[in-house]
């Protein structure tokens, strides 16, 4: 159905683009201003009025060049911003949805801003905290050393930091939902937008089977769940259903469940680092009575020619058994090994900057969550892989080696034994499926078998399974919502934009979550497909540095923008949201940080070279220069100049939502009672 003269448009939603031109004659609401176009071809700066017809004092004028979307804006597709002149603030809003076929509104497309900071600090620990640190650590220690995992994890966090208080920025000034892609396509080209969504969007979909499946494994530590008995596939498909529940409901109980879940793995790391610490003195006592309990101290850490497994780092760089690079190459290719292979262990942490569709008050949540969950993370993790290298050596055997042969995913042999662990201390179950194994090869749990810690390996191995299961829940909530962004910019089909009366997108949830599962099926259970399994979990890792990478960039462009434009808040003035440090240094910093993480994301091709290998580590650069380059060429996209960023839409709502804030705060009594009241105001606003 058309509007009509007699219709009145009271609600619109943001930046939502039209599939059809505007009827002829049209109502809106008094003292409204009405900005329009006809114009087809996306890259035309000057846009001629819309000519419809006005019964409240409404002026039809073209597009300012404030609001040029020329980035934006799908070919074909009409757009129509609605300035309301009467709040004097500015605030724009594009209807959806209007046309000869649709009624007006058709249906729910807008997410609800419920989630406070701590729902956001904690979705985004869901997202970092699974099995990277708890089991990808034990390859980094077998390959670098205690000293050589350290440093890893110091420059690959120095990089992660650099990226995160970028976005944070960003997304404090123009808190939209889908900033990883939407940024991409404002501040510097639409393609490039595109194919940061898409890529982030399928890693994430992709990388949920991976952690859920890693769960299953983990469990067949246990007798009962040998893979004989209970296949890890079965597990698998249930916990897949029931991370579906819980992205099903309204997303404030999402995010008090996430908020629990997060809670919990902190406190779970947090124990076992004490508990890695005091076992390193000595001061736990043996479960199974065989084992002679001494304070290790930093015995690993000292070199001893007569023990080439002790020292800070490994003696040689060891490709495989017979191929070893020695001298400062070798240390340099341990340091550089770990830096790469410790990026997965931070995979997730941009969860935070997605939460912005649906944070409650994003300009003061935000860069709060952002430093803090980054610093909470980083300082965990740096004490986490201090406390696994001063108790377990790195020359240990059970320590997964750097290189595997091909042949070994390419193998039938699928092996379970339970009985003593290889370091003769405990009864479980040791799972090889094709290369991937349970936590015995985890460093943690190998440092309470050697201890003879019986029972706190099998609990810390469920708590490992409940971190990799949860991980799994928070990156169907990212991709979710990554997928519901791409639509609503109009690069992806509008039904995913189609959201519940509660505001979960659940179209985009469903079809992500189906994405998932078949991914899982085709790959996992076949005893034959395992090498495309190992293929997938490549595929999860590269593109989230290509997204940091990408945010880098757009922060760049954003930053020389912003000089461009003195009619808004600057970053020298004190209303300024969020300013980051060292700025644009920092972001030049991540920007070729992640840059050399892509093009040297593994070493293995560089030392040992299989076409297997080299397929798996570049796949993704290869599906994202598709991405971008059939992008560019089907929609005839270009680099947007500086002087056109989009700087306004999203951040001009936000503007208008805090003064309003400060309206109310300012009607507050003065003395100690009010400022009382304002103190419990922003405690509500920001915690509950």
């Amino acid at each position: 159905m058309k509007l009509n003269p007699s219709m009145t448009v009271s609600s619109v939603s943001d930046e939502d683009p039209i599939d059809d031109l505007f009827p002829e004659s049209f109502a809106l609401g008094s003292n409204t201003i009405a900005y329009g176009n006809i114009n087809t071809n996306p890259n035309y700066n000057n846009y001629p009025p819309f000519h419809g017809h006005s019964t409240g004092g409404i002026s039809l004028r073209p597009y300012p060049s404030s609001l040029t979307p020329s980035h934006s804006i799908p070919s074909s597709l009409g757009t129509f911003i609605i300035d309301d002149a009467a709040s004097g603030t500015g605030g724009a809003h594009i209807i959806d949805d209007v046309g000869p076929d649709h009624d007006f509104p058709k249906h729910h497309t807008e997410l609800r801003r419920t989630l406070t900071t701590r729902h956001i600090q904690m979705i985004a620990v869901g997202g970092v905290l699974g099995n990277g640190l708890f089991i990808g650590t034990g390859k980094i220690l077998g390959n670098s050393g205690p000293l050589g995992i350290i440093l890893g994890f110091l420059i690959t966090g120095a990089i992660v930091f650099s990226v995160m208080v970028s976005f944070g920025e960003m997304v404090a000034l123009i808190p939209i939902a889908g900033g990883i892609s939407a940024f991409g396509s404002r501040f510097v080209d639409d393609a490039l937008g595109f194919a940061l969504g898409f890529c982030y969007w399928f890693s994430l979909a992709v990388a949920i089977p991976t952690q859920v499946a890693s769960a299953a494994i983990l469990v067949t530590y246990f007798e009962p769940f040998d893979p004989w008995h209970i296949p890890p596939a079965a597990l698998t498909v249930s916990f897949l259903f029931v991370i579906i529940l819980i992205n099903a409901l309204e997303v404030r109980i999402y995010g008090e469940v996430e908020y629990v879940f997060g809670q919990l793995k902190l406190m779970f790391l947090l124990s076992l680092i004490i508990v890695m610490c005091v076992l390193n003195r000595g001061h736990i006592p043996p479960q199974n009575g065989k084992t002679t309990v001494f304070p290790v101290d930093f015995l690993y850490w000292r070199s001893d020619m007569n023990n080439s497994d002790y020292g800070p780092f490994r003696p040689a760089f060891e490709v495989t058994s017979s191929k070893l690079i020695r001298g400062s190459t070798g240390t340099f290719l341990m340091i550089w090994t770990a830096v790469v292979q410790s990026v997965y262990c931070f995979s997730g942490t941009e969860l935070v900057a997605l939460t912005a569709g649906e944070a409650r008050h994003p300009r003061k949540s935000l860069p709060r969550a952002t430093l803090r969950i980054f610093f909470r993370i980083f300082i965990l993790y740096m004490l986490g892989v201090f406390a696994i290298g001063l108790n377990v050596a790195a020359g240990d055997n059970v320590l997964p080696s750097f290189y595997t042969p091909w042949s070994v995913f390419d193998s039938q042999q699928v092996s379970w034994v339970y009985g003593l662990s290889q370091d003769g201390n405990c009864i479980s179950g040791t799972v090889n499926m094709k290369g991937f194994s349970n936590s015995n090869s985890s460093p943690w749990v190998i440092a309470l078998h050697n201890g003879g810690q019986c029972v706190g390996a099998a609990v810390v191995t469920c708590c490992f399974v409940f971190c990799a299961w949860s991980a799994g829940n928070s990156f169907l909530y990212a991709s979710s919502r990554t997928l519901y962004a791409l639509a609503v910019q109009g690069k992806f089909p509008r039904v995913f934009r189609r959201c519940t009366k509660r505001g979960v997108p659940i179209i985009s949830v469903l079809f992500t979550f189906m994405i998932a599962l078949t991914v899982f099926l085709v790959s996992f259970p076949n005893s034959t497909s395992i090498t495309v399994y190992y293929w997938i979990r490549r595929l999860t890792s590269v593109p989230g540095t290509l997204v940091w990478a990408g945010i880098c960039l757009s922060y760049i462009r954003f930053y020389y923008g912003l000089r461009l434009r003195p009619d808004i808040v600057q970053r020298d003035m004190p209303s300024y949201p969020y300013r980051s440090p060292f700025q644009p240094y920092t972001a030049y910093f991540g920007l070729i940080g992640c840059v050399l993480l892509v093009i040297f994301n593994d070493m293995t091709i560089f030392t040992q070279f299989e076409w297997q290998y080299l397929f798996a580590s570049y796949v993704s650069l290869v599906l994202f220069l598709l991405c971008f380059l059939g992008y560019k060429f089907w929609r005839s996209t270009r680099i947007v100049p500086l002087s056109q960023l989009d700087l306004d839409l999203g951040r001009r709502e936000m503007d208008q939502y805090e003064a309003e804030t400060a309206a109310e705060l300012g009607m507050m009594e003065k003395g100690i009672w009010g400022r009382g009241k304002r103190a419990w105001y922003w405690i509500k606003v920001l915690t509950i």
